[in-house]
């Protein structure tokens, strides 16, 4: 149950920094001196989210001392890919 757990953890905080970066990349295209103050609050947001999601996958690594380290960095690797994989099939329905 732990495993399973601290795999939905990594799944949705790689996918909340997935999300976020595709927010940017679509989002903020244009040359910095063509922003204005709101586009600059929404990318300080965004970096924000991603930065905390980094955080915050590092203490879910650190907080489960039962399970392996090995194993926490095999369920880290998995569920980065599916993570892609889900959220980019959420993002390919939502835009049809």
């Amino acid at each position: 149950m732990k495993n399973i757990k601290i795999f939905m953890y990594f799944f949705l905080l790689s996918g909340l920094f997935g999300l976020s970066s595709i927010y940017l990349r679509e989002n903020f295209d244009k040359p910095l001196n063509s922003l204005d103050t709101m586009d600059i609050l929404r990318m300080i947001m965004a970096g924000v989210v991603e930065i905390a999601s980094m955080i915050l996958v590092y203490d879910t690594f650190l907080r489960f001392k039962e399970i392996s380290k090995a194993k926490k960095g095999g369920l880290l690797l998995l569920a980065i890919p599916c993570s892609i994989v889900y959220f980019l099939f959420l993002i390919m329905v939502y835009h049809r």
